[in-house]
């Protein structure tokens, strides 16, 4: 398995590359913007891709998805609560906004358990909301994509369109829950370790606090 990551856009958003490199596919996370930027390091991996997959629907997260599409020829996923926000009038609702963008061709809806897989990696699509109500972790191997659920020594806002501090809390238990340890992958910023962030993350560990 190969993973590479690039950081994109005015928010500095990290896009992965998760590769098979015995069947040469791979998938694309939250292409946010910079197209090029996200293109020359598809180029680069010498990979297919496969599968767009975007954690949530975000302008951050999502930009350049219609673009890479296009180029690419991959198909686009994200959860059943998120994609109706796919389009030109929520993603470029701010003003500050000038990157192009439109409606991307979602090829499909994901839901809580879904599996994706690309060669011989399966990824388990975990619906982790609070940052939005689609927002999702992806779960393979030992590694975790978390999107905006959870960062290094943080969690995301719960306070934009969408966002629940309560869901966040029940989510935030749900990945303290899982066995084992993770590589997490985050949306924005440092990786980090689940085992880390049961041990520090002051956000995980308000939420165990309010745990029923």
């Amino acid at each position: 398995m190969i993973i590479k990551t690039v950081p994109v856009g005015m928010l500095h958003t990290n896009c992965y590359l998760v590769g098979d490199e015995k069947t040469n596919e791979c998938v694309i996370f939250d292409p946010g913007a910079m197209t090029r930027k996200v293109m020359a390091m598809i180029e680069e991996s010498g990979m297919r891709v496969k599968y767009i997959v975007l954690t949530h629907c975000h302008f951050d997260h999502v930009m350049s998805a219609p673009f890479v599409q296009e180029a690419t020829g991959a198909q686009i996923m994200i959860h059943y609560e998120d994609s109706p926000y796919l389009t030109p009038e929520y993603v470029q609702r701010r003003g500050y906004i000038k990157e192009t963008y439109r409606t991307p061709d979602v090829s499909r809806i994901l839901k809580d358990g879904d599996e994706i897989k690309v060669g011989g990696i399966t990824m388990k699509v975990m619906n982790t909301p609070g940052h939005t109500r689609g927002s999702c972790v992806f779960l393979f191997e030992d590694v975790m994509i978390s999107g905006d659920t959870l960062f290094k020594g943080a969690c995301g806002r719960w306070d934009l369109q969408g966002g629940s501090q309560e869901s966040m809390m029940e989510s935030l238990i749900k990945l303290h829950d899982l066995p084992g340890d993770y590589r997490v992958l985050p949306g924005h910023g440092d990786p980090t370790t689940l085992e880390d962030e049961r041990r520090d993350n002051p956000y995980m560990a308000m939420a165990l606090k309010t745990r029923k």
